[in-house]
C-alpha cells in the first residue's frame, strides 16, 4: 500500500516513539491537530477508507478540561512496510 508523505510521517513517528499524544505528534511533524486528524482517521481502523495502520484513543487526565487523545500502531501498523502499489 501506497502512503502519501504526512501518512508516512505519522507511522514513521509512531513507530519510533510508540503511543503519543497528539499534542506530541503535532509538534515533532510540524503541524496543527486540525490538519493532522484527517491523516490519522484515514490512516485508522473505522470507516471506509481507512488503513488500518494505526488507532486512538482518549484519555480522562485528571485536572484537563477534555480527555488527552493518544495515537498508537496496530499490529498491521508496526508490521507495516511502504510499496509502491496503491493498495
Amino acid at each position: 500500500m501506497k502512503l502519501t508523505e504526512k501518512q508516512t510521517a505519522v507511522v514513521d513517528y509512531l513507530k519510533a516513539n510508540g503511543r503519543v499524544t497528539i499534542d506530541e505528534l503535532c509538534n515533532a511533524l510540524g503541524t496543527d491537530a486540525k490538519h493532522l486528524n484527517p491523516v490519522i482517521t484515514t490512516l485508522g481502523t473505522k470507516g471506509e477508507r481507512a488503513k488500518g495502520l494505526c488507532d486512538y484513543e482518549k484519555v480522562a487526565v485528571e485536572g484537563a478540561e477534555k480527555p488527552v487523545k493518544y495515537v498508537f500502531l496496530t499490529e498491521a501498523g508496526i508490521n507495516f512496510v511502504p510499496s509502491e502499489d496503491a493498495e
